[in-house]
């Protein structure tokens, strides 16, 4: 398969001073980048949560560089390019996506309006946006990859390993970070056991549901999914009572996104800077007060 024809690489450079850390190798300390990741941003609820406390989270946990996945944010599905904008003003330098990347079709004109934002490499439109991006933190490259999951996931066009292998020819940077957004946790989990030697973080996206099983795999941080940012009252994001009726009643309905106070799951991991691998992970849940 020849990648590079029919996907797009883009390379964005982003600087900040590292002065303070230069401040910790005087005194003997490691240097770590600090990244963190947000699971699947859901409705208009779950925006308004991660826009109003992410500037909070990432001075809470010194965070470096911050990536979200809000292929949910458009009511419950899709992205629009208003809230592409709100993310990135919020504080996102890289926003992913998932099997619901179009459904908004306006992000289909407007995607190259938004530079820091990249779909999964193996959905249709492939000649849309991109799925690879590079930024830079000083003398130090950080590539963020968007893949989809092949089991139980419709839209994939190829395996998420086959699509993967042939992206790692193309990319040169220093910390490899993979977004892989897909239903079943053994496909996420043999993914990351397959590449943890060649990539540094792999986050699972998709279910909505953060698991408990982040690790580290051979300096690679890895977790088969983050959870959501979205209403904590709910199934998944969506309304109960319209689902009640859907799936018990059998009566039809239209897709209703949840209202309410929302929870916020993501992660953290510490990459150590001089050998670009993860020297640990934590899984981060913010409830909703009462």
């Amino acid at each position: 398969m020849a990648c590079m024809s029919w996907l797009k690489k883009c390379m964005i450079i982003y600087r900040f001073s590292y002065q303070n850390q230069c401040e910790l190798v005087r005194k003997g300390f490691r240097i770590t980048v600090n990244i963190l990741f947000l699971g699947d941003v859901v409705a208009e609820d779950g925006l308004a949560t991660v826009v109003n406390t992410l500037a909070t989270i990432k001075k809470q946990y010194e965070i470096d560089f911050t990536i979200v996945n809000a292929e949910n944010s458009a009511h419950g599905k899709g992205i629009t390019q208003k809230i592409y904008q709100e993310l990135s003003d919020a504080g996102a330098d890289v926003i992913t996506l998932g099997n619901h990347a179009f459904a908004k079709k306006e992000i289909i004109s407007s995607f190259d309006q938004c530079p820091f934002m990249i779909r999964p490499a193996n959905i249709e439109p492939l000649d849309v946006g991109n799925s690879v991006i590079i930024r830079e933190i000083d003398n130090l490259h950080i590539a963020v990859i968007n893949l989809l999951g092949n089991v139980f996931m419709t839209a994939s066009t190829a395996g998420p390993i086959e699509v993967m292998e042939e992206l790692l020819k193309e990319i040169d940077a220093d910390i490899i970070i993979v977004d892989l957004h897909g239903e079943a946790t053994s496909e996420k989990i043999l993914f990351a056991e397959y590449f943890a030697d060649r990539i540094t973080a792999i986050f699972g996206t998709h279910t909505h549901v953060q698991t408990a099983d982040e690790r580290i795999i051979r300096g690679c941080a890895f977790i088969s999914d983050v959870g959501m940012c979205g209403p904590y009252d709910s199934v998944l994001g969506r309304n109960i009572n319209e689902l009640i009726n859907h799936v018990v009643k059998h009566q039809p309905t239209v897709y209703m996104p949840a209202k309410g106070k929302c929870i916020m799951c993501g992660c953290v991991v510490k990459i150590d800077e001089t050998t670009c691998r993860a020297t640990s992970i934590e899984r981060i849940r913010f409830f909703p007060n009462a």
